[in-house]
C-alpha cells in the first residue's frame, strides 16, 4: 500500500498561489477598503471588483496575466482619477487614495506566496492610515477585525493548511500581543506628528467669520456635533451658555465681518497674543472652567463660554475677546479652557470710533428710527438699549427659523419695516445697526448658544446650536444683548428645536438624525447611550496624553501604597519584623505569578512539541532512579519502565505509541492535535500512578 505524504509545514516563497488564497487577500482588501470609503471616493470599490473579476477570469485562463502596459495603464488611470478628485496628489486624502489604489492593483501581479506576502503588509499599512481619518469605536472595531484577518492569511501564508489551526494560531498571536499593546499605550506618551500634510478644507461647523442675515439660520438644519464640553465645576445654566467664536465688527451694509490685523494693514501683534494665558486685563476671576473635545476643523477656532481667560495650551488670545489656536485641528483634540462667563470688560484696541462705524449710505428708516428713539429717551444710553428690546419683544416681529429672503439694498430697513420675521442673526443686525446709529459702539458675536446635557454631565453642541448676539460699550465694559431673548425665550431655554414657526426645517439636512426620535423612549436611551460610551472613548483612550499618563500613574502607586500599608496593618508588629514580613509575603507573590506565568509558557510549549514533554517525562524519571540506558531511544526507555511500573505501566506504553506515531506517520493536522492531547494526559497519568518507591532499572 503507498504511503501518502505529509504536507510540508512551509511551503516555498516561488509556490503559485491558488483561488483561495487569492480569494482570501480579496476579502482583506475589501475589509480595509471598508474602513476609507466614508471619506475616500467610491470608485476604489469599483477598481477592486474590476481587479478581483480580471484575476478571477485569468485564474480560468480566459484572460492573460497582466502584463507591464497594463499594469503602469492602471497606476496612470489611478493617478489620473486622484488629480480629478482632489485637484493636486499633494494632499493627504490624494496620498491615501494613492496607497489604497496601489494596495488593489498589487492583485494583478500577485502570483506567488512572496507577492501575497507583500499584499498583506501593505494591506497592514492602510489599516492603519485609516485612523487619519476618524479614531472613532466603528473605525476602532473595522481595523480589528482587519488586522485579524490580513494575520490569519499570513498564517496560511507560513503553510497551515487547516482554517481552524490557522484562525486558532492568529487568536493566540493577537492575545499574545494585546498586554504589550496596553503597556505600551499606558507607559509610553504619545508624540506629537513629526511633519503635517496639507488636508482638505474640513470644518466640523458651519460658522464663519462673516455673516449676513439669515445665514445661521441654514445652520438649523444640521445636527452636525460641533465640540462636546465637561465642566470641572459648577456647569452654567442655559441662559448663560453662550459660547463666543468670532466677534464682527466691520459692517459693508449687508454682511458682518471679522476686524483682523492683516484686513486693517496692522501688525501680527496688535490684535492678538500668544500664550497660556490671556495678556488682556480680566474683569474678575475665572468662573468657569471646561474640557473641551473639539472636532476636526481645518479653521483654527476654539470656543469660550464669555472671555477667555487661560489654557492647558499655547492659543492666541485676540483683543476681541475671543481665542484662536495655532493651528488648525487635523483630528478630535481635548482643550481645558477656563473663562468669565461674561463678554469682556476692556476696550478692544480699535477704539469706539471702528464700533460706531457704518456706510456712508444706507438704511435711512433705520438712522431716523435711531434718531427718534434717542431723543425720547433723553440720550441716555441704558433707556435706548430697553427701548430697542422692547420694540424688537412686540408684535409684528416674530422669530422663525424660515425666514424670507432679503433682497434691497437697505436690508436692516426691509427688515425692520416690511419683512418683520427672522433669525438670531437679522435680529442681532439690526440691534447692532442701531446701537450705532445712535453713537453706541457695538459689535456682533458669532458663536453658539446652550447645548443639550447629557446624564453623564457632559454638553453636546451641534451646528443648530449656533447663534448671533450683540455687545454694546457701555458703563466701562462690553454687556451683553440679546434680542431672541426678548422675542422668543424658549430658543434661550430649551434650544432651536422649540421654535415652532418654521420647525420643519429644523433638522430638514439630517433625515436619519436619532435626535427627530428623541421622544421615543427606548431610542432616546440608545443614543444617548452610545454618545456617553464614544464621548469616553475619545476623552479617555484617544485623548490619552501626558497629564492623563501621569495621573493614571499616580493612582496605581497610590493603590499599592494602600494596599501595602493594608498589609502591614495585618500583621502583628510595624516594626522591622513587620517589613519584613511583608517583603516575604510580596516576594512570595511575586515569585507565585512568575511560577504560574511559567508554568502556562511550559505547557503552551509541551503542546506543540512532543518531543520536548517526553524529554522532560524522561527527566522526571530520572530523578526517580529511571534513567534511559546508554543509546536507548525514547520509546525503548518508556516501554523498558512499562514493565516493572505497575498501574502506571499502560500509560508509558501509551506515551511511546503516541510518540512514534507523532514523530514518524504522516497525520493531517486534526489527528495531529489530537494525539498530542492524548500524550499529554498519558503523561500526567504516569506522574499521577508511578509508585513513589520504585527505583533502578
Amino acid at each position: 500500500m503507498r504511503r501518502r505524504q505529509a504536507t510540508p509545514a512551509v511551503l516555498a516563497d516561488g509556490r503559485a498561489l491558488g483561488a483561495a488564497m487569492l480569494r482570501r487577500l480579496f476579502i482583506g482588501q475589501c475589509l480595509v477598503l471598508a474602513l476609507h470609503l466614508a471619506f475616500m471616493p467610491a470608485w476604489l470599490a469599483g477598481l477592486a471588483a474590476l481587479v478581483a473579476g480580471y484575476r478571477a477570469l485569468q485564474l480560468r485562463r480566459r484572460l492573460p496575466r497582466a502584463g507591464v502596459v497594463l499594469r503602469l495603464a492602471g497606476v496612470a488611470a489611478l493617478t489620473a482619477g486622484l488629480w480629478l478628485q482632489y485637484g493636486t496628489l499633494g494632499r493627504m486624502e490624494a496620498m491615501i487614495g494613492l496607497l489604497l489604489g496601489v494596495y488593489l492593483l498589487k492583485l494583478l501581479e500577485t502570483h506567488t506566496r512572496r507577492d501575497a506576502r507583500v499584499v498583506v503588509l501593505i494591506g497592514l499599512v492602510a489599516t492603519t492610515v485609516a485612523f487619519l481619518h476618524d479614531q472613532g469605536i466603528p473605525v476602532a472595531l473595522g481595523a480589528l477585525l482587519a488586522v485579524a484577518w490580513l494575520l490569519h492569511s499570513l498564517v496560511c501564508l507560513a503553510g497551515a493548511s487547516d482554517a481552524r489551526l490557522a484562525w486558532r494560531e492568529s487568536a493566540w498571536l493577537l492575545g499574545l500581543s494585546a498586554p504589550l499593546m496596553v503597556l505600551l499605550f499606558l507607559a509610553f506618551p504619545r508624540f506629537g506628528p513629526l511633519w503635517n500634510l496639507p488636508q482638505a478644507e474640513r470644518a466640523a461647523t458651519g460658522l464663519s467669520d462673516e455673516i449676513a442675515p439669515g445665514d445661521i439660520a441654514e445652520l438649523s438644519r444640521s445636527d452636525r456635533r460641533a465640540f462636546r464640553a465637561r465642566f470641572l465645576g459648577d456647569a452654567p445654566a442655559p441662559a448663560e451658555r453662550y459660547w463666543r467664536v468670532y466677534t464682527l465688527s466691520d459692517f459693508d451694509g449687508e454682511r458682518w465681518r471679522r476686524a483682523t490685523a492683516a484686513r486693517l494693514g496692522l501688525g501680527r501683534g496688535a490684535l492678538a497674543a500668544e500664550g497660556r494665558r490671556s495678556p488682556w486685563p480680566p474683569s474678575g476671576e475665572p468662573r468657569f472652567e471646561a474640557e473641551l473635545l473639539l472636532e476636526p476643523d481645518s479653521r483654527p477656532w476654539r470656543p469660550s463660554l464669555g472671555a477667555p481667560l487661560a489654557s492647558d495650551e499655547r492659543l492666541r488670545w485676540l483683543a476681541d475677546g475671543t481665542v484662536e489656536g495655532l493651528s488648525p485641528l487635523a483630528s478630535r483634540s481635548l482643550l481645558r479652557l477656563s473663562s468669565s462667563g461674561q463678554a469682556p470688560g476692556w476696550p478692544d484696541p480699535l477704539g469706539a470710533r471702528w464700533h460706531t462705524r457704518l456706510p456712508e449710505e444706507g438704511n435711512p428708516r433705520s438712522r431716523a428710527l435711531a434718531e427718534r428713539l434717542w431723543r425720547e429717551t433723553g440720550g441716555a444710553p441704558r433707556a435706548y438699549l430697553e427701548a430697542l428690546m422692547a420694540r424688537f419683544g412686540e408684535a409684528p416681529f416674530r422669530y422663525t427659523l424660515t425666514p424670507p429672503r432679503l433682497t434691497s439694498r437697505d436690508r436692516v430697513d426691509e427688515f425692520l419695516f416690511e419683512s418683520r420675521a427672522g433669525y438670531c442673526t437679522h435680529y442681532a443686525s439690526a440691534m447692532a445697526v442701531l446701537a450705532r446709529a445712535a453713537g453706541l459702539p457695538a459689535r456682533i458675536v458669532a458663536g453658539f448658544l446652550g447645548g443639550e446635557r447629557h446624564p453623564d454631565g457632559h454638553f453636546t453642541v451641534r451646528d443648530y446650536d449656533a447663534h448671533a448676539w450683540v455687545e454694546v460699550w457701555l458703563d466701562g465694559g462690553w454687556q451683553r444683548l440679546d434680542p431672541t431673548a426678548a422675542i422668543a425665550p424658549e430658543r434661550i431655554e430649551q434650544g432651536a428645536g422649540a421654535i415652532e414657526d418654521g420647525g420643519e426645517a429644523f433638522l430638514a439636512d439630517s433625515g436619519f438624525s436619532p435626535l427627530r426620535m428623541r421622544e421615543i423612549g427606548w431610542v432616546n436611551r440608545l443614543r444617548l447611550g452610545w454618545e456617553r460610551m464614544e464621548y469616553r472613548w475619545q476623552r479617555e483612550v484617544i485623548g490619552y496624553r501626558d497629564q492623563a499618563r501621569t495621573a493614571l500613574m499616580a493612582r496605581l502607586v497610590e493603590r499599592l501604597h494602600a494596599f501595602w500599608e493594608t498589609l502591614l496593618g495585618a500583621l502583628p508588629g510595624r516594626g522591622p519584623l513587620g517589613w519584613l514580613a511583608g517583603l516575604a509575603i510580596a516576594a512570595g507573590l511575586l515569585a507565585g505569578l512568575g511560577g504560574g506565568l511559567a508554568l502556562a509558557w511550559r505547557a503552551r510549549r509541551e503542546g506543540r512539541d512532543e518531543a520536548l514533554r517526553i524529554r522532560r517525562l524522561q527527566a522526571w524519571l530520572a530523578r526517580r532512579g529511571l534513567p534511559p540506558r546508554e543509546g536507548e531511544s525514547p520509546a525503548a526507555h518508556l516501554r523498558r519502565l512499562a514493565e516493572a511500573a505497575g498501574p502506571a505501566g499502560p500509560a508509558l506504553r501509551d506515551c511511546a505509541h503516541q510518540l512514534e506515531r507523532l514523530r514518524y506517520a504522516p497525520l493531517a493536522a486534526a489527528e495531529r492535535r489530537e494525539r498530542r492531547r492524548v500524550l499529554g494526559r498519558r503523561v500526567a497519568e504516569v506522574r499521577r500512578r508511578l509508585p513513589r518507591h520504585r527505583a533502578g532499572g
